[in-house]
């Protein structure tokens, strides 16, 4: 049996800082699009209306291929301007997810000898080459019920020629009702509980929908959350220990087990009692909240995943956040990007 323990001490641990939060970021929020940075909750109708309004010149451009425009942007705006349509047009939020992926692919996007890309260009990028991959990402993870979750893209390099090296990243999830349960529920691998009921969740998809419950707040009735300039972070499960001496039970504030060191891994690690799964579910909206106040950004989904690594053997839950400023859209539906 695994032993019992008091971890009231251990709450009072010193909380985590910026030091050990990796925060996947760059410049996506110039001029408009920190006009909510100070009050994320704010309607942000600055921000929405920009959005539409850019919408509607590129469908109109796209429509039309004989206009041309000579606008030109910098690599980070027309990242921000891309982000925040994919976003605006194709995420959900609010629904329940049981099972989620991230899809990733880069993108090479033109500069000229300014280092700017021109409107037309950037039109182009986004229904030729941008919704046209994530599509085939999407067919390639072929959930019955798919959805478009949130979209991240981030400036990582530039070419020998100058042109921007640009990283699309998508979490796309399989919509289906969650049940929340109490009982003992297998690590991760969509094993489902202890006594092999409710397949393909597991724990990691319970705490995952635990904090996400915990943290997004329902919008009001007819409207929907929009988040722009987006960021993420992973957090390495080794990096807050509550236990100086491992024996795979409540090691660390996110679960993790190993065979280092002469330890074992059987059945009875692999199922996390409801202590368990109500301790980590403490300490995974814990990061989710201190997450929010480095970033000074809204939690917008998160990523939890039990999975098996080598060597040693070793099992943890791979927990990732995403978080951008929060803008209320009423009256506008979210459109399904695999019919685009």
């Amino acid at each position: 049996m695994k032993k019992q323990r008091i971890h009231a001490a251990l709450a009072a641990a010193v909380l985590f800082t910026l030091a050990v939060i990796v925060v996947v970021s760059c410049q996506k929020e110039p001029d408009i699009r920190q006009s909510n940075a100070n009050n994320p909750d704010d309607q942000s109708q600055l921000i929405v209306e920009h959005i539409k309004s850019f919408k509607k010149k590129m469908e109109m451009y796209r429509d039309n291929p004989g206009l041309k425009s000579g606008e030109l942007f910098t690599a980070d705006s027309a990242v921000w301007e891309l982000e925040s349509q994919l976003n605006f047009n194709y995420c959900y939020n609010n629904i329940d997810i049981i099972e989620k992926e991230v899809a990733t692919f880069d993108i090479i996007m033109p500069l000229n000898t300014e280092s700017k890309i021109s409107f037309d260009d950037l039109v182009d990028l986004y229904y030729d080459i941008i919704i046209d991959s994530i599509q085939e990402k999407m067919l390639q993870i072929n959930y019955p019920n798919m959805k478009l979750l949130v979209v991240d893209l981030q400036q990582t390099g530039t070419t020998g020629e100058g042109d921007a090296i640009i990283s699309v990243g998508s979490l796309i999830g399989n919509e289906q009702n969650v049940l929340l349960s109490d009982g003992r529920w297998w690590y991760g691998e969509n094993y489902g509980m202890c006594n092999g009921s409710h397949a393909p969740e597991d724990a990691a998809t319970q705490l995952d929908a635990q904090v996400t419950e915990a943290m997004l707040t329902e919008p009001p009735e007819g409207c929907r959350w929009v988040f722009t300039s987006i960021v993420d972070t992973t957090i390495f499960p080794q990096q807050d220990t509550l236990d100086d001496t491992p024996d795979n039970y409540l090691d660390y504030k996110i679960f993790f087990a190993t065979t280092a060191g002469g330890l074992t891994i059987d059945d009875e690690v692999k199922c996390l009692s409801q202590y368990e799964m109500n301790t980590y579910k403490g300490y995974y909206i814990d990061y989710a909240q201190d997450f929010e106040a480095v970033t000074g950004k809204k939690f917008s989904h998160c990523l939890i995943m039990g999975n098996s690594y080598y060597p040693p053997y070793h099992i943890q839950h791979d927990y990732t956040l995403f978080a951008g400023y929060r803008s209320l859209v009423c009256g506008t539906s979210v459109e399904d990007i695999s019919v685009e």
